[in-house]
This record gives structure tokens, sequence and C-alpha cells, in this order.
């Protein structure tokens, strides 16, 4: 079992050790997925128990990841011998160990050339969880955009997990990081919201603000308009800028006249069900953009 293990003979392993857990949590029990591992198996020392009349005995294994040593301890039992004479024996313990992944902005990830999604069962679940054989792998986001970078994350699978970046609850948990082309996105949908209000009638649309449209408003322009933006409450897909119109009103108005009005443009970006950034059928980031005092 561990020579096959140490071989990246996924398949065979599994055939011999049966996981005993449903398939989406075997998805990277494959001869595949331990190709791309950067180490797999040594076998240093395998020892049984004295107990050799017993129909359940220990055998102890040491062994090593990616130069990390390990001892995992397996239960075995006798089982029927071949032709009376030879004795076999059952292993009880599968060294396919859990991972679990979660992601923060990102919905996919892949090891080698296998994907899975990480969907979680319910909003109250940690991650998803995943069944890896011992070996150094590389797990990698899937930018669900091009508004996102990703880096992979190196893990190292014993009998137990190890990695980098454990943030207590998950294994691994991966987290979006939003490029320059986000804020260059909200800039271009922020101008498209100024300028269209900036005309008249095009201020009295309803995403215009008050202090610009109403009936008494004869004439409106752009005296000032964002050329960047600046995040806020520290939300890296928050933005906000500043904008000046120019605002002549006649009868009706409190203060007939013109004079020059300052608002305040913010762009949020819309996030799905799963926290994964919402892009619109041409690709581009589904905004919400509105004006405040």
């Amino acid at each position: 079992y561990l020579d096959l293990l140490a071989a990246g003979k996924a398949s065979a392993a599994t055939a011999m050790v049966d996981p005993g857990v449903n398939n989406d949590q075997r998805t990277f029990l494959t001869d595949d997925a331990m190709a791309s591992a950067t180490s797999l198996l040594v076998i240093e020392e395998v020892a049984a128990d004295k107990n050799e009349d017993a129909e359940t005995r220990q055998v102890s294994a040491t062994l090593q990841v990616n130069g990390e040593r390990f001892t995992h301890a397996f239960r075995v039992t006798a089982d029927d011998a071949t032709m009376g004479v030879l004795d076999n024996w059952k292993i009880r313990d599968s060294l396919a160990v859990p991972v679990t992944v979660d992601g923060d902005g990102i919905g996919q990830f892949s090891v080698g050339e296998t994907k899975a999604s990480i969907d979680k069962a319910s909003f109250y679940v940690e991650g998803r969880s995943f069944l890896f054989y011992p070996g150094a792998y590389n797990f990698t986001p899937v930018a669900p955009n091009e508004y996102v970078d990703t880096t992979p994350v190196s893990v190292s699978v014993l009998d137990d997990v190890r990695t980098r970046n454990n943030d207590g609850k998950s294994d691994v948990t991966f987290k979006a990081t939003y490029n320059d082309k986000l804020e260059a996105a909200a800039l271009e949908a922020a101008q498209t919201l100024v300028e269209s209000c900036g005309t008249y009638p095009g201020n009295q649309g309803d995403d215009c603000s008050s202090l610009i449209r109403g009936d008494s408003v004869t004439a409106i322009s752009i005296k000032e308009k964002p050329t960047s933006l600046d995040s806020y409450s520290f939300d890296p897909t928050s933005f906000s800028g500043s904008v000046t119109y120019t605002v002549t009103t006649g009868e009706g108005a409190l203060f007939p006249g013109t004079r020059d009005v300052g608002l305040t443009v913010k762009v949020d970006a819309r996030f799905d069900d799963d926290g994964v950034l919402k892009v619109t059928a041409d690709g581009k980031p589904d905004f919400r953009v509105s004006f405040a005092f």
C-alpha cells in the first residue's frame, strides 16, 4: 500500500484501501493529481507489533514528505487465508487525508490539471473538504475574472495538513486580490454616471442626486469630474471621488440663480451569494454607482 502511494499510484491505492467517503471528496485521489505533486511519500521503516497471535494488529510506518518525517499507525485485521494456507491481512485505515479549502472571493481552485469548486453546504460551514494522499502540492486559486489576481498556496499533506497560511479555520483559505483593472473600471462607471447627470434633461434621472434635479433646474454642466478614485471604508472594492456641477435654477427655486454643487460619487462592487465579484454580460464589473453629499 505504501509502495503504491510512494509511486503516485492513487487509483491502485484506493482500490486496495477504500477511504470510505463520498465521491465528491475523492476528486484529487487520482494518478493525475499525484503526478502534479512536488514531493511524494518516502518510506523509511515499517514494523508490526509483537502480538503475532492477535486478530487485530498495529503496523507503524515511519515516513517522509518533502523532508518532514512523521509516523503513522495502521490497524490491520486478519482476513480469510488464500487456499487456507497464506495469511491475508486487511488494512483498516486509509492514508487519505482531508484538506479543508475555503475562499474569500474565490470559487474554484486547481491542483495540477484537476479543478474543483469551493461551494459550501451552507453559509455557516467553513470551506469544503477534499481528500489527498501524502505529498506536497500547489493549490492554485482560479481567478473568476480579469479583475482578480491569484497566488498558489504550497500545502504539505502528511497524515495531517501543513500550510503556511493557516487561518485557524480552514487548512487552505484563498483570498481574492483585486488589481488595478477594477479601479479603472470603477472610474469608468463613475464618469459615465457623472456625465449622464451633467446634461439637461439627463440630470432628472433617478440615479442623479436630488441636489441637481428638479423642476426648477434650467441648466447644468460639469465643472469638475473625478480623474481618479480612492478606496473608502478600507474596502478594496468600494471607491469614491469628487464631482462639481454648475447648476442654474429658475422660478420656484428657494435661491434662484447659478451656483456650484459639490458631490461625492460612490462606486461599490457587487458580489454573488458565494462572495465572488459579479460581472455583467460584457464582462465588466457589476457596480452600484450613487451620489452622496
